[in-house]
């Protein structure tokens, strides 16, 4: 007890400044329009200061479950994107399984080689989550790879900066196709293939996927024709292209799963035969 009033002898004055300040502003207030406006935006000024504080604090430590909750809304969208790109192939009912048969799968790309010649990346989702040897995977803006190799909680994916790896694709509102292929330098920098030069293609198109095999639906927006030469020997287009997004930047994506894709294999062992 002697200790608090020995504080309150101490700072007597500071006290008593703090008490006529208060009885100050409380009889201001009722007293005055003009003073009860300023106190109020002070007071609105300091409350809001507080509250933004405390929200933010709350977004903090919510994080991980918004993002997830993001996560989830994005593989929904992206579901209904590469559907709504498909026309072309799919004009009738491509809302209805049957009629399109991709469904799409968020995972997380916890490796990403792109160094070397035949680059890889391992994805963190395998067989216990459904994924199987030649799925696609795509990202926001374009393709990432097959899935080569699975375990029970990984896969590995044959990366689109692999010299082995031929995509089809076709040019946006045309009806020609061709093969892109990385041209192993920058992992932007990308060649299209087996264009005729008979094709009406110019500099500035945008190249997306063909549709003509089973791992990839068509209408996926991959890049633009940055440069074009008519190589009359041999009676083929020279294409350089551009993608829209750095292969070598990515760490989400989706891995796509064609339902039919069994039963198209199987025919097309059938036709080797």
């Amino acid at each position: 007890m002697q200790r608090i009033l020995n504080v309150f002898v101490k700072y007597r004055n500071s006290i008593l400044y703090l008490f006529l300040l208060g009885f100050s502003l409380v009889f201001l207030k009722a007293n005055s329009s003009f003073h009860q406006l300023k106190l109020k935006k002070i007071s609105l000024f300091f409350s809001s200061s507080i509250y933004s504080f405390s929200f933010s604090i709350n977004r903090y430590f919510n994080l991980e479950k918004e993002n997830q909750r993001l996560l989830k809304e994005n593989e929904e969208l992206k579901s209904i994107q590469i559907k709504s790109n498909t026309p072309f192939l799919y004009t009738d009912g491509y809302n209805n399984k049957k009629n399109f048969p991709f469904e799409v799968q968020k995972v997380n790309i916890i490796k990403n080689s792109f160094q070397s010649q035949y680059n890889y990346i391992i994805i963190d989702k395998g067989a216990a989550s459904g994924i199987k040897r030649e799925m696609g995977v795509i990202s926001a803006d374009g393709i990432i790879g097959l899935v080569q190799a699975v375990t029970d909680n990984y896969a590995s994916v044959i990366s689109i900066l692999n010299q082995d790896m031929k995509i089809n694709v076709r040019f946006k509102n045309r009806t020609t196709f061709g093969s892109l292929l990385w041209k192993g330098v920058a992992p932007k920098k990308f060649s299209v293939e087996d264009v005729v030069s008979t094709s009406s293609i110019k500099i500035g198109d945008t190249i997306v996927t063909g549709g003509m095999s089973s791992y990839f639906p068509y209408g996926i927006p991959l890049g633009v024709v940055t440069n074009l030469k008519n190589n009359i020997q041999n009676g083929y287009y020279k294409i350089d292209a551009e993608l829209f997004e750095n292969p070598a930047e990515l760490y989400k994506a989706y891995v796509i799963e064609n339902s039919d894709f069994k039963e198209i294999n199987s025919l097309k062992q059938n036709v080797k035969q």
